[in-house]
């Protein structure tokens, strides 16, 4: 080998030691992409380098530099390859910290419901039973609308019995009273009928407490009037049979006028408060004549007193009998729109 191929060689062999270098650096980022494209021109470098060494070294250098370069060819491949390392920190294990449970309170749970496996016949029977059941119901409901509608005409046949008997005249004021609250308590009718029962029942009760209040006072005026009895003139004997002769011939005083005048205005008292039950009501002079003999009489029996004797008994019984004949008329009216 001459001095210049010597030369050569060693000028090489320091040019290859700076190409290893360069390539030997690992670059500052991995994450940087304009790096690896400034490394294909110098490997490029490194290979024609590399093929010019090898021409011209010797035959040990030549399996060197063939070492050297599978060695840098192999860290460059890992170079590109390699992923990027990340730094993970250390998982440390929490410290186990004791909490106090405390007991769960058992509760019942409720019993799952039994799964019941029919066959298809079974099902067929509970078909037929529901259907059954369903036929029962209707045939129920038909029973029950029947019993309903039955309940219902009975109920206006009741209301027509007693509206006749309202209008009837041969009935009086009690029984007018009574038939009204027996149609005031039918279930079957409506508000408005309702509500004319009631009137018209509020109204009865009224007017019979008022008659019967006047009959209660004409009673007992009547009681105030009575005469005493006499007594007999003939005196008493031992002898049996002249004390049965003074007995069938009593002789007694007789009664003054005034007593006279006091039978006749008790005994018409009792017979206007009979008439009155039975409304067959006295005319307005009869009934201003009874009024003003009882209120002589009872003034001169207080004749001390300057206030006006209170007899209990009305001036007119003419609203009374209006008021009779409005329970009629109302009973009539409602008995033409049925």
């Amino acid at each position: 080998m001459s001095d210049n191929e010597k030369n050569t060689d060693a000028e090489t062999v320091p040019d290859m030691a700076e190409t290893v270098a360069d390539i030997d650096t690992p670059p500052a980022t991995e994450k940087e992409p304009k790096k690896h494209s400034n490394k294909l021109p110098i490997f490029l470098l490194f290979i024609t380098l590399l093929t010019a060494g090898y021409i011209f070294a010797p035959q040990q250098l030549k399996s060197d530099l063939i070492d050297s370069a599978r060695t840098l060819l192999q860290a460059e491949k890992e170079a590109l390859f390699k992923k990027p390392e990340t730094s993970v920190p250390p998982v440390t294990e929490p410290t186990p910290q004791i909490v106090e449970v405390e007991a769960p309170v058992e509760i019942e749970q409720p019993e799952a419901p039994e799964t019941i496996s029919a066959s298809s016949s079974e099902v067929a029977r509970m078909l037929s039973a529901m259907e059954d059941l369903q036929r029962e119901l209707k045939s129920l409901r038909r029973e029950q609308q029947t019993i309903q509608d039955t309940q219902l005409s009975l109920q206006k046949m009741q209301l027509r019995t007693r509206l006749r008997w309202i209008t009837n005249s041969a009935n009086h004021l009690p029984q007018l009273q009574l038939a009204w609250e027996e149609i005031a308590l039918i279930p079957s009718l409506s508000s408005s009928e309702h509500a004319t029962a009631q009137k018209m029942l509020s109204l009865a009760q009224q007017r019979l407490q008022d008659l019967r209040n006047w009959q209660q006072a004409l009673l007992s005026h009547a009681d105030s009037l009575a005469t005493p009895e006499h007594e007999n003139v003939i005196p008493e004997y031992e002898t049996p049979w002249l004390s049965w002769i003074r007995d069938y011939f009593s002789i007694k005083a007789a009664s003054t006028i005034e007593q006279q005048q006091d039978e006749q205005l008790r005994q018409q008292l009792l017979n206007t408060g009979r008439n009155i039950e039975l409304e067959q009501w006295p005319d307005g002079k009869s009934w201003q004549q009874l009024r003003a003999k009882l209120q002589l009489k009872l003034a001169k029996v207080d004749g001390d007193s300057s206030e006006a004797v209170e007899l209990g008994l009305p001036e007119s019984i003419d609203p009374l009998k209006a008021d009779i004949e409005q329970l009629r008329q109302a009973a009539a009216t409602w008995l033409e729109e049925l």
